[in-house]
């Protein structure tokens, strides 16, 4: 154990080497000893990239607010193949700005095959998960704050987690999240999230694609009006009212709460996984945001990969950056 002990010392002290998992031996015994041992956080079973963050020791300070991080859809925490990319790049980046892996903090839900992609959903054992491990965090870093970024199916994660309330789940059943946790996140960071539902979903049999149910899934509705085409735009006829998942339909309501105290949301207009404008409206748009980052030649993947200095400015400014030069595909990262 000391040995382990001392080989996380020294890479937690070198900003420049690689971001490394899983959360360190401090962090699972503080887990452990209270009460939060049966989440399985450090997902050992995806290996060392199914998790990261916490102290090496009792002396170690945090001087940053903390960072919990939300991987979408068949990603994991960190690094585990060419897709599955996870905050590597990110977490590095903010290594090398005097961040420490004492003040980043991210776990793998799901699993890593992008087989299975359809098959997952808002399913309230994961976002209870997810809502658990913001709880360890701020408890244990002890905080009154904390910054979020997510990507992807991320970050309609994130949203519940922090709005709280209710999930009506496929089976009828609801489970409760509660409370809201909204006063407590100042930084919310939504890269290329769904928020209105995926235009791959329209009429799609939920049985065979959990992932377009009508409940706690990425449906956007079958149709809008006389439109029938999801992703044109602009629409050929008005329609302004659209019934869609319930689950994105309660954290995009008018009556929900702010997802943080400065929320910004960021896309790309060559994202090749989603539909950009579902009936009309753009799905990464977080409602309430402060401000959007839209890049150009940059992929799904990409938009969380290549964009590390714009998070960072985002998270330490509170604030889109002002340059105008967008990342192109010649900036991409090669893996």
């Amino acid at each position: 154990m000391k040995l382990v002990v001392s080989i996380m010392l020294c890479l937690h002290l070198l900003p420049s080497l690689l971001a490394q998992g899983p959360i360190t031996p401090h962090f699972q015994a503080w887990l452990n000893a209270h009460g939060y041992e049966k989440y399985d956080f450090a997902r050992e079973d995806i290996g060392l990239s199914g998790s990261f963050g916490g102290k090496i020791d009792d002396s170690e300070m945090i001087r940053n607010t903390p960072i919990v991080f939300v991987h979408g859809n068949s990603d994991s925490a960190l690094q585990t193949n060419n897709f599955s990319t996870g905050w590597q790049m990110t977490v590095e980046y903010f290594l090398t700005q005097n961040y420490t892996l004492a003040e980043m903090y991210g776990t793998s839900w799901g699993n890593t095959s992008t087989a299975l992609a359809v098959l997952r959903y808002h399913d309230c054992e994961t976002v209870h998960r997810l809502r658990q491990f913001f709880n360890a965090v701020l408890q244990y870093t002890k905080a009154t704050r904390l910054h979020i970024i997510s990507h992807s199916m991320g970050v309609t994660l994130a949203r519940k987690i922090v709005q709280g309330g209710r999930i009506k789940q496929p089976n009828g059943a609801m489970c409760e999240i509660v409370p809201p946790l909204t006063a407590l996140v100042d930084v919310f960071i939504g890269l290329a999230g769904a928020n209105v539902g995926l235009c791959a979903c329209v009429n799609v049999d939920e049985n065979f694609w959990p992932t377009c149910n009508h409940f706690d899934g990425l449906w956007p509705g079958d149709s809008c009006g006389e439109n029938k085409d999801c992703a044109e735009f602009p629409l050929k006829t008005s329609c302004n009212v659209v019934e869609y998942s319930q689950y994105l339909m309660d954290i995009n309501s008018p009556q929900a709460a702010k997802d943080g105290a400065h929320v910004f949301s960021v896309w790309s207009k060559d994202d090749d996984l989603l539909s950009l404008h579902v009936w009309g409206r753009e799905t990464c748009e977080i409602p309430q945001s402060d401000g959007t980052k839209i890049y150009t030649g940059l992929n799904h993947m990409e938009t969380k990969l290549n964009t590390t200095a714009d998070q960072y400015y985002m998270i330490t400014y509170r604030a889109i950056p002002n340059s105008t030069n967008d990342y192109t595909r010649n900036n991409q990262v090669t893996l």
